[in-house]
């Protein structure tokens, strides 16, 4: 048996004893070494999530190091890894146009259970999206690997230019990645909106010119909205410069509506993009980030916790306090 988080039901967590998993073949068996919080948990926490089957072990973001695989896996016991909760199927018609983060089965087959002292990952996920940690690349860091890679694949779909200005709208964990990652691209002008002070003045540390969202002006080459706020969502085209990119990353309950102005869209020629998830591209150039010595996201880190203090973590996350919070079961 080992100690996990299970969300039983919105707002309900329970710190309690599950059976740990057994490898089939191709599959890897690891020892959770951290875990993160991260936005989509929270979510799930606070509403529910799609995604997310309750009642059910909790948790997506990890690295750890190998106790056990099945017949034919790519790891041997002893290895540290770090990687990502999917893996396309690089079959159907979505993977071979080259859109693998919309493949037909990508969610069929999830890591979850982070949140737990031992971790399985499926055969599909550990042939695909699975890799060797390397020594100096500390386990709380190789754990941002999905969070990171959902960044490079938006950066991928935009392509941002370098010599252009960029808002990034939400100095949340994935708001503050993006900013991390637009520097490290070389894009010299970056400004940050938001409410959080704490959090704007993590993100002016990794290079952005912070600003509080209600006092925000001007117009941009390309605005990223990080927050999933509806009201935000409609404002956000506001500040983009005629020919420009609005990028809608942060994701909107289903079923929800919002507006723009078709004048604004039609006749400044603003392009919209709505990138989601991740391709194998989008993990390995987030991977390569985290390898570059000048990559730096300590910043993200707001302390470690217990796996038994998980409600406490959540509602502090809630109420804006943190921005990840590190498990290491």
């Amino acid at each position: 048996m080992m100690k996990a988080l299970i969300l039983r039901a919105p707002g309900n967590l329970d710190y309690t004893s599950v059976p740990i998993p057994t490898p089939g073949p191709g599959d890897v068996l690891i020892r959770v070494e951290a875990a993160l919080t991260c936005g989509t948990d929270l979510k799930a926490f606070l509403r529910g999530h799609p995604q997310i089957p309750m009642p059910g072990v909790f948790g997506h973001e990890y690295s750890g190091t190998v106790v056990a695989v099945g017949a034919g896996a790519p790891f041997a016991p002893g290895d540290e890894i770090m990687g990502v909760h999917s893996a396309p199927c690089q079959q159907c018609r979505w993977c071979l146009n080259d859109q693998e983060n919309l493949c037909d089965s990508i969610m069929a087959t999830k890591v979850l259970g982070t949140y737990a002292e031992y971790l399985l990952i499926p055969e599909r996920i550990a042939r695909t999206n699975v890799f060797p940690k390397p020594n100096r690349l500390s386990f709380e860091h190789a754990a941002l690997l999905e969070p990171l890679a959902c960044v490079a694949q938006g950066i991928e779909r935009a392509v941002p230019n370098p010599n252009g200005d960029v808002l990034v709208i939400g100095p949340g964990a994935i708001g503050l990645m993006f900013v991390a990652a637009l520097k490290h691209l070389g894009v010299k002008d970056v400004t940050l909106a938001g409410r959080n002070p704490q959090r704007l003045a993590v993100g002016e540390a990794l290079g952005a010119r912070p600003t509080h969202l209600n006092e925000a002006t001007g117009q941009y080459d390309m605005v990223i909205e990080c927050t999933g706020n509806l009201e935000i969502w409609e404002q956000s085209i506001n500040f983009v410069r005629r020919g420009g990119k609005l990028v809608l990353f942060g994701g909107c309950k289903a079923g929800s509506q919002v507006r723009f102005d078709t004048h604004r869209l039609h006749y400044d020629d603003i392009s919209i993009l709505s990138p989601f998830h991740f391709g194998t591209k989008a993990v390995r150039t987030a991977r390569n980030w985290l390898l570059h010595p000048d990559f730096d996201l300590s910043s993200l880190f707001s302390g470690d916790r217990d796996l038994a203090d998980g409600t406490t973590v959540f509602r502090d996350l809630e109420q804006g306090k943190g921005i990840k919070y590190v498990f290491h079961p």
